[in-house]
């Protein structure tokens, strides 16, 4: 022990505090999608100890520190005391493996306390490991009430996060409490962010079907096309909630989806698989109220989703082709409840539409690898090298989508509905602008991510949508 009276000290521990979340139950709950034979083991091993468990874990699941989500904060008082020369010790009930390799990559810290294979370094053991490294007078930050022994021994607090229960125990017990780190993420955000609520939107094309049927204001067919549009959202959401899981790394390194909550940390993975379990159930049984037909196009919309996160969204082409089907699956679904003809036109058109909007996703990534200065996104195939064959590929995609538009408006289901099916050929017009001019805003950097949170908020896309209502109100009324 180091019994130099005049050197000051700095103990800080890790998970929840220098880092935004807790190491352990992060990597644990990650390895049950990605490495389960890990899961399962560590899963084992934690009814034996939990200190053997954190070693396992750490032994057979890799971190990058680089990514992890740091509290920013935390960081700079660390940098403060080392200017006041303190003496800064990690201290942390994670494992040696990974304390060892955060430590090297802050290079703030002057040794490392960590749990091994014998002893699980939280609470009374976390004490008396610091006692026996600095002695009794030192400084600690942490946010957990199983610091409390440690801070009521050395009478001296930072405190990270809104605990009440903490502070009024260390105020009560004489306990000085240096500075409280609020977090300042409402939890009601964080969780409507990690729905994707926006993303949501692309299920309006459940009432496509309807709405070309002239059927939308039918009230059977519309509470049907609601309960889709439900069931959809919630099965979309949950298969986000899987995909940001299973690429909670890639996302770490991606400029932009470095801010989603679980990457970001803001949402601790468990609560994450609590979230995904009640979009499940909630969207099993609003789907089970539409019948067979319309729950199998969801449980193959769901496994196809997982295909896609597992194995097929690093394959280049591949991607965009699932991307596609995806949104086919919406429009065949909007079909199902009230068994709507399908129209291979509508389909076709579709196709080709979406299969020039995935494209456009995928080049809009080549773009923020360019003024990130990186070479090729990681998780993802595409390369900064490949944008030009991207932009040839979705403009003449989307551009087929328009010529498709008018073949469908000559087809004899389309032609029963008007009164002037030829006025539905001015669709085409608004159809070639509108893909034209998103594909120009995203050669010119306005498109900073998924272009359907662009379309949300892009006044051009709401004036051409109500061009086209006017079009097909003329078409409908209108004798020509």
């Amino acid at each position: 022990m180091n019994t130099n009276g005049q050197k000051k000290y700095l103990v800080v521990d890790l998970d929840n505090s220098l880092l935004k979340i807790d190491l352990f139950k992060e990597v644990f709950g990650k390895s049950l999608l990605t490495q389960p034979l890990a899961f399962i083991k560590t899963l084992l091993l934690l009814f034996k100890s939990k200190a053997l468990a954190k070693t396992y874990i750490s032994n057979n699941v890799n971190i990058d520190s680089v990514i992890l989500p740091f509290e920013n904060r935390i960081i700079e008082i660390i940098s403060n005391y080392k200017k006041k020369n303190y003496d800064v010790t990690l201290a942390t009930g994670a494992s040696h493996n990974y304390a060892n390799a955060i430590s090297n990559h802050i290079k703030l810290f002057d040794r490392v306390i960590a749990t091994n294979k014998e002893i699980n370094n939280i609470g009374e053991n976390k004490l008396q490991a610091i006692k026996n490294e600095i002695g009794d007078n030192f400084i600690y930050i942490g946010d957990s009430a199983e610091d409390i022994p440690i801070w009521l021994h050395c009478k001296k607090a930072i405190i990270v996060g809104h605990k009440p229960r903490i502070k009024k125990e260390l105020n009560r017990n004489d306990v000085e409490i240096i500075d409280v780190i609020k977090n300042k993420k409402s939890k009601v955000k964080i969780i409507l962010d990690q729905l994707r609520i926006h993303q949501w939107s692309k299920n309006i094309l459940l009432f496509v079907p309807a709405f070309a049927s002239h059927q939308l204001f039918n009230a059977s067919v519309f509470t049907n096309i609601i309960i889709g549009f439900i069931s959809f959202s919630l099965f979309a959401s949950s298969i986000y909630i899987v995909n940001d899981i299973v690429d909670i790394d890639n996302d770490r390194a991606h400029p932009k989806n470095k801010k989603r909550p679980i990457s970001a940390g803001n949402l601790p993975i468990f609560q994450a698989y609590f979230l995904l379990f009640i979009c499940l159930i909630c969207g099993v049984c609003f789907a089970s109220i539409l019948g067979s037909v319309f729950f199998t196009i969801m449980i193959s919309y769901v496994f196809l989703n997982f295909l896609y996160s597992f194995f097929c969204k690093r394959i280049i082409i591949l991607d965009v082709i699932f991307l596609m089907i995806f949104y086919i699956l919406r429009l065949i679904a909007g079909h199902a409840p009230d068994k709507i003809p399908l129209s291979p036109w509508l389909l076709a058109f579709c196709m080709f539409l979406f299969f020039s909007l995935g494209f456009l996703k995928r080049y809009v990534d080549t773009i923020i690898i360019r003024k990130n200065n990186i070479l090729l996104l990681k998780g993802r195939g595409y390369s900064i090298h490949d944008g030009k064959i991207l932009v040839s590929l979705g403009v003449g995609s989307g551009l087929l989508s328009s010529l498709v538009l008018i073949l469908y408006t000559t087809s004899n289901q389309v032609q029963g509905h008007y009164s002037s099916p030829l006025i539905l050929i001015g669709l085409a017009p608004l159809m070639l602008y509108w893909i034209s001019r998103i594909w120009l805003m995203a050669e010119r950097g306005k498109i900073k991510g998924d272009p359907v949170l662009f379309t949300i908020k892009d006044l051009n896309s709401y004036v051409v949508a109500f061009c086209g209502l006017i079009v097909i109100i003329t078409a409908f009324y209108y004798p020509f």
